[in-house]
């Protein structure tokens, strides 16, 4: 609805409640105080007609939901780019300090890891990773 279509209305308010909804309605991404006062209008008319507007609350609890999706999708990605890149710096590190890895035994470690990861559901632990490396190590020195 443009501002075209909207009636000037008069209302009264305590002040306590005026400086409430100001102090809220930008955290909530309104452009202004007459716009979050509408909104919240329009909330709970839908709310009093609950039993009656099943699809308004169905709206307004899908449109949170997208919302919140939304965000978790973002903080999710972040949390993945943020994991790659580490990842690469690891790989890096190890790659310079390991002499001598030929492309066969590559090829076995990524299906070791590959095995790894499918049955810990991707809960890999360092210390498991190097009490491994390191038996292996210690038998292959007494052999």
């Amino acid at each position: 609805m443009n501002d075209s279509n909207k009636a000037k209305v008069g209302i009264h308010m305590k002040p306590e409640l005026t400086a409430r909804v100001d102090a809220e309605y930008p955290l909530y991404d309104y452009p202004s105080r007459s716009a979050f006062v509408c909104a919240a209008t329009e909330f709970y008319l839908g709310y009093l007609h609950n039993q009656s507007d099943t699809d308004y609350m169905n709206k307004t609890t899908l449109a949170f939901l997208e919302n919140q999706v939304s965000k978790l999708d973002a903080k999710l990605c972040r949390q993945l780019f943020r994991l790659c890149v580490e990842l690469s710096m690891v790989a890096h590190v190890t790659a310079s300090t390991v002499p001598g890895a030929n492309e066969e035994t590559l090829k076995r470690l990524r299906n070791k890891c590959v095995k790894d990861v499918k049955n810990t559901i991707g809960n890999i632990r360092y210390d498991s990773i190097y009490a491994y490396q390191h038996a292996v190590t210690g038998e292959d020195d007494d052999a």
